[in-house]
């Protein structure tokens, strides 16, 4: 399972429907990507949700831009400004976010895991943080935002 770092705002967003595609400039090696863990950024300090993982789509980001521009919750100058000089985007579509029924702090994770530090873009979670992760999710109750058909 991916951990992504994301920024209030954007997590704002993806809970109320607004961006169901987060942008990044590198693909996850992991196939199939199923789930991702959400940290939010400062001030948050927190993994805060986890999505379920529909699609990864790579192209150039202007071919990105046209495909998935009403879902990434960004505007074309943010986006734009993101991608520049890039000559790959990568949008990873989510089709479920569920809310944390306890958000984990950042404090906690290291509590566990020392030295852990939240990524600049994502890490990879090792099989015993995935699973403290998802004692912490109440799957039918914490569906915050569902898109599509999955």
């Amino acid at each position: 399972m991916l951990l992504l770092s994301i920024k209030p705002k954007y997590v704002n967003k993806m809970r109320a429907g607004e961006k169901v595609v987060e942008l990044r400039k590198q693909k996850p090696r992991s196939e199939p990507l199923d789930w991702m863990a959400i940290y939010e950024c400062s001030p948050t300090m927190a993994i805060v949700a986890i999505a379920q993982v529909s699609e990864v789509a790579v192209g150039n980001p202007k071919r990105l831009w046209r495909e998935l521009s009403s879902m990434v919750g960004v505007n074309k100058v943010e986006f734009d400004t993101y991608f520049s000089g890039a000559a790959k985007a990568v949008g990873i579509r989510i089709s479920k976010l569920m809310e944390l029924s306890d958000p984990i702090s950042l404090d906690d994770f290291r509590e566990r895991w020392p030295g852990f530090h939240p990524p600049q873009g994502f890490v990879y979670l090792d099989s015993f943080q995935v699973d403290f992760l998802m004692q912490r999710v109440d799957f039918p109750d914490q569906l915050v935002c569902a898109i599509g058909s999955n």
